[in-house]
């Protein structure tokens, strides 16, 4: 190689060189922030800058955790910025020129302006919705809520209609049970699980919250159930982010909840682990005072003190293998041990002579291992929106259950120890189609259920320190349950106002329960149909009614079918009955909404055969039997309303109530009365905002209230708090202060039974202060990847 072409190859390699490096410094960036007419900062708002000279070229970004959005610029030129979103009116920007060797040039903050038109000559802006009524469900407005803002899941949950929040339990009123989905996919996590797991998601991810009172064809039949549906926020920031949450709470005794939330996304794939610890202990007494008919009452109490630990990761991992396709796996673990440490002490009177003077003293632990994997394959089958969607589960669960009881009866020691360890495997599979068209849009698919579980109970004697297995009072019991099921459902929209949703499921069960120690096995089949249907009149804009229907089933448990004695103590102990059969519920429900602000809703129920835990009175109150059987039949009347006002821009107040009357019929009276009776709760929620500052004064009461043959005296809750937000909304601690509003702080009642009348009272550490502290961090963007705009509005623009 001659001596000139090298110095002219090495002259076109320093060419290349700096002309690269010119053209790489050779660029400018683009940045501004968008605010909505609160001054709010939006996030997750679609940017399009494009070139006036070429309108075909166009960049694309999101807003991200602070509201900024930025551009790199590689030419001079004519650029405007377009914004389009469904909340907001559309905003075109006036042209600009960058120079590319001008420095960073930064606009001004652009306000979006909301979208519902002022009144002529009215100089307030309209609210946007809080609720809107669906065919089958109602949708709560995250974002269009003060309340829910700069928190996190459990803050929006406290102001969403029909659920009640606390520090242990979700509850939904007027249910029996309540089903937690996050994006369509069960949550399996229940009590103070659920609420640490719930509080690491931000309220600032959560699109809307879809309130489900009578769930449709779908869903499993089983209970008297309602669901709430979180729907996130598409295109969060990609990159990698994670939040530290950690409570301290005192009661009589201390308590602590920690939780590390790890969030890491692409454009193809996201990963997500959660962990939790837990630390409960608190403090409680029960106390309960038996007449008889026969001028024979007891007194008794106890006083148990309770610890709860609790550990809990999960990993969640989604891929998408195409435009069309993604697939989701979950795997979540819970390992707790709860012990109970308690003394209990009873007297027994004969026309008010102490005949009998029982003391238990009793130490037990309840120890859980708790594995459970799932999977789901989404599959667009065109352009349309429909889709087929298959998904399993796998859960294993190990329960170890010990009691050790010392007890002293009239002076007469004796001991005893129970120990039962039960493994419950179930299995689910399921395959569901969405099947949208012009007129007309349909939901079917299958789904298979089993559940195994081996229990294994024992009991034994304690003599001079040597346990001794009692055989009388052993059992091993062997469950299997199967439940084949299809569903099928259509929508249709009768003109411009009518929309009718319908729906059938088939269920077909099978469980076999066997009890090895008396070789007793029940055997039973049965197969269901449930129907559904939904029918809304959308009057106006601001006026929707609607009318649903549907019936559900209410299997028994495997431990209300095993007919064995489990000594909760010497004086107490629980008996399964294997003759249960399932009760069905059907309900009605009639709701009107005017799609901002109010919604109310007018019900009826009838279940059939409902499985009551009944307690009976053997020899003359010393011992309390407690079984199950199919012996009510119960009708109930209700009606629950909520409305928010938002008229105020820092203050945003949410007063919900719910009254019902019941009536019961008794199959046996020997066992239980025929009953009627009423009840009603009240709850106002009151947020004040300013700057980085929120506080919140919650008031709930519950009225005298009757329930079958439960009679529950007045109470309430009050609760204080606030929060201080610093490090731009990065880092939030905050302190709730709450307190039971009830004579002596206890929660008392009546009960009538078969033989006696029963006055209690108890109290479970009503009282607490609670410190909190939340931190985000992490960044907002993969280095190199470029954020994809899914929303509709943008997907138009070119």
């Amino acid at each position: 190689m001659d001596s000139n072409f090298k110095g002219r190859f090495f002259s076109f390699i320093i060419l290349l060189i700096v002309y690269t490096a010119t053209d790489l410094n050779a660029q400018n960036r683009i940045m501004g922030l968008i605010l909505d007419s609160n001054q709010k900062k939006l996030i997750n708002i679609p940017v399009i800058l494009t070139s006036i000279k070429d309108t075909l070229s166009s960049q694309h970004t999101l807003t991200d955790s602070i509201g900024k959005f930025r551009f790199e610029i590689k030419e001079s030129g004519s650029y405007s910025i377009y914004v389009k979103t469904q909340d907001f009116k559309e905003y075109k920007g006036p042209a600009f020129y960058l120079d590319i060797n001008g420095g960073v040039k930064e606009l001004p903050s652009i306000v979006l302006q909301d979208k519902f038109t002022s009144v002529e000559e009215v100089v307030v802006t309209g609210k946007k919705p809080l609720f809107t009524q669906k065919t089958d469900r109602l949708i709560y407005h995250v974002n269009n809520s003060l309340a829910s803002q700069g928190g996190d899941a459990i803050d929006v949950l406290k102001n969403t209609p029909l659920l009640k929040v606390d520090e242990a339990d979700i509850s939904m009123i007027g249910k029996n049970k309540l089903n937690v989905l996050i994006n369509g996919r069960p949550v399996e996590l229940k009590g103070e699980s659920l609420i640490s797991y719930l509080s690491t998601i931000s309220s600032d991810a959560i699109l809307k919250i879809e309130i489900i009172t009578t769930p449709p064809a779908k869903y499993a039949a089983e209970g008297n159930a309602g669901l709430i549906n979180i729907i996130l926020k598409k295109n969060p920031n990609l990159g990698w982010n994670a939040s530290w949450n950690s409570s301290v709470t005192q009661r009589t005794f201390f308590s602590s909840r920690n939780n590390v939330n790890l969030n890491y996304q692409t454009e193809k794939f996201s990963l997500t682990a959660n962990f939790l610890y837990n630390n409960n202990r608190t403090a409680a007494y029960e106390k309960d005072q038996n007449s008889f008919t026969d001028n024979f009452f007891s007194n008794n109490r106890q006083d148990k003190i309770t610890n709860l630990q609790d550990f809990a990761p999960s990993i969640n991992f989604n891929y998408k293998f195409n435009d069309k396709t993604d697939l989701s796996l979950i795997y979540e673990y819970n390992g707790s041990d709860f012990a109970s440490d308690d003394q209990s002490k009873s007297l027994f009177y004969d026309n008010s002579v102490l005949k009998n003077e029982l003391l238990n003293k009793g130490y037990g632990t309840i120890k859980n291992d708790f594995h459970r994997i799932h999977g789901y394959i989404t599959h667009k089958l065109d352009q349309q929106g429909k889709s087929i969607d298959w998904g399993f589960q796998w859960l294993d669960n190990k329960i170890k259950n010990e009691r050790n009881n010392q007890i002293n009866n009239n002076q007469e020691l004796s001991a005893t120890s129970n120990f039962s360890l039960n493994n419950y495997r179930l299995g689910i599979s399921n395959l569901d189609f969405d099947l949208p068209f012009n007129h007309i849009n349909i939901k079917t698919g299958a789904r298979y259920t089993f559940l195994n579980n081996n229990s294994d109970v024992r009991f034994f004697d304690i003599a001079d320190g040597v346990s001794v297995l009692n055989p009388a009072l052993t059992n091993m019991f062997n469950y299997k349950e199967d439940i084949w099921s299809l569903y099928a459902s259509s929508e249709i929209k009768l003109g411009s106002k009518w929309t009718v949703q319908g729906g059938l499921r088939y269920e077909s069960t099978y469980y076999n329960g066997k009890s090895q120690t008396n070789n007793e096995t029940t055997t039973r089949r049965y197969n269901n149909f449930f129907p559904s249907f939904y029918i809304t009149y959308g009057h106006s804009k601001k006026s929707t009614y609607s009318f649903k229907y549907s019936k559900r089933i209410n299997r028994p448990k495997l431990e209300q079918l095993n007919p064995f004695q489990w000594f909760i103590n010497p004086f107490q102990y629980v008996e399964g009955n294997p003759l249960l059969k399932p009760s069905f519920s059907y309900n009605f429900e009639f709701t009107y909404s005017d799609n901002s602000n109010l919604s109310l809703t007018v019900y009826h129920s009838i279940t059939k055969d409902q499985i009551s835990y009944i307690a009976q009175f053997l020899d003359n109150g010393k011992i309390q039997r407690y079984s199950y059987y199919n012996l009510l039949n119960v009708y109930q009347y209700g009606v629950y309303a909520n409305y928010s006002f938002t008229k105020l821009k820092n203050f945003e107040s949410q007063f919900s109530g719910s009254y019902y009357w019941q009536k019961t019929k008794s199959q046996d009276l020997s066992l239980v009365p025929s009953t009627s009776g009423q009840g009603a709760r009240i709850s106002l929620n009151n947020t004040y905002k300013f700057r980085n500052n929120s506080v919140q004064l919650n008031y709930m009461h519950n009225f005298p209230s009757s329930d079958g043959t439960l009679n529950t005296n007045a109470f309430g809750f009050l609760t204080l708090g606030f929060k201080r937000s610093f490090l731009d909304k990065r880092l939030d601690l905050g302190m709730t202060l709450s307190t039971i509003i009830s004579k002596r702080n206890e929660i008392t009642y009546s009960n009538v039974r078969n033989n006696a009348s029963l006055n209690g009272q108890n109290e479970y550490d009503y009282q607490s202060i609670r410190f909190n502290l939340t931190y985000r961090f992490g960044n907002n963007k993969v280095k190199g990847s470029k954020q994809k705009i899914e929303y509709e509005e943008a997907s138009r623009i070119k």
